[in-house]
């Protein structure tokens, strides 16, 4: 879905040229959630603006749909991008004079799309991030975790090829971190949305489905690694149905046996007792037997407005 082949970059300051990236080269598949880790200097960044057709890189293609976005003019690649390309911002860069609903709905009316059928979009999309009562809201009047929210949604109404995320938990707490996170996983696992997530925090890197690690500009590692979301979720019918075959297990090799054994025994063990020991009689032939206490407590509990008492 996205091909980075042979990407080199460099600027120039005054009258000397300074290399940024070095033959980068990878590829991300449909559905796929990456992690892009690197310290700052590391070149994420400028890697991030060339795939998202910011820039133009020195050498090299990138393919995002099978086109190559480096060989487009500037009017093609911004309507490329309009249609193909979501982005979350670290600083969710909302526009305070535009409700919630309104920030997520602007990519659409820039495609010429009906109002109605933005709105029904928007308000979906704010659904699934959590926070559809927001939406007639303005930005200041939302928590950092809350506006970031509102920058996925927009990220999705377009419907993108990929997402490209920079550092989207970049001014949040540790717990809002994890939220976000979250709702990152979930939104590519349901809607199979690739995401690009830039990041220079490993414990976000790590919860991706693959990370490459960049270092002085050059691709130094690819590794493997598992969202934890869907650990959790792959362990919760492992132990389901692991618990329903040792119930199944006991009752068919240990329940059954034991219960015919105990009540032999038991058997055995009562006419043995009954043979030996006498019935013990009562005190006195004027008081109540003792067969008579249940039916008191049966009386009791079927008058429940007495509370139980006599």
């Amino acid at each position: 879905m996205l091909r980075v082949e042979d990407i080199t970059h460099s600027y120039k300051s005054g009258n000397e040229w300074t290399s940024v990236l070095h033959e980068i080269n990878f590829s991300v598949k449909k559905g796929e959630m990456v992690a892009l880790l690197g310290s700052s200097g590391s070149g994420k960044s400028t890697l991030l603006n060339l795939m998202a057709g910011l820039m133009k890189p020195t050498e090299g293609h990138i393919y995002i749909a099978d086109q190559d976005i480096v060989k487009m003019g500037e009017n093609k690649l911004a309507e490329f991008r309009r249609k193909n390309i979501g982005f979350i911002f670290q600083a969710y860069e909302l526009i305070t004079s535009l409700t919630v609903r309104e920030n997520v709905e602007l990519p659409l009316v820039f495609q010429s799309v009906s109002p109605r059928a933005r709105k029904a979009k928007a308000l979906a999309l704010l659904e699934q991030v959590g926070i559809p009562d927001k939406a007639d809201l303005f930005p200041s009047q939302l928590s950092g975790g809350q506006q970031q929210r509102v920058s996925i949604a927009r990220s999705l109404i377009t419907e993108p090829s990929v997402i490209f995320a920079d550092e989207p938990t970049g001014n949040l707490d540790s717990k809002t971190e994890e939220e976000i996170i979250g709702i990152l996983l979930n939104l590519n696992r349901t809607m199979k949305t690739t995401f690009i997530v830039v990041t220079h925090e490993y414990k976000v890197a790590e919860q991706m489905q693959r990370i490459f690690t960049l270092k002085d500009g050059f691709l130094v590692t690819e590794s493997q690694a598992k969202p934890q979301a869907d650990i959790k979720l792959q362990k919760e019918p492992q132990l389901e149905t692991q618990t329903e075959v040792q119930v199944e297990e006991q009752i068919a090799e240990e329940a059954e046996p034991q219960t015919m054994v105990e009540v032999e025994e038991q058997l055995a063990a009562g006419a043995e007792q009954e043979a030996v020991e006498p019935v013990p009689q009562t005190a006195g032939a004027d008081e109540d037997p003792p067969a008579e206490e249940p039916e008191h407590q049966t009386a009791e509990e079927a008058d429940p407005a007495e509370g139980g008492k006599p």
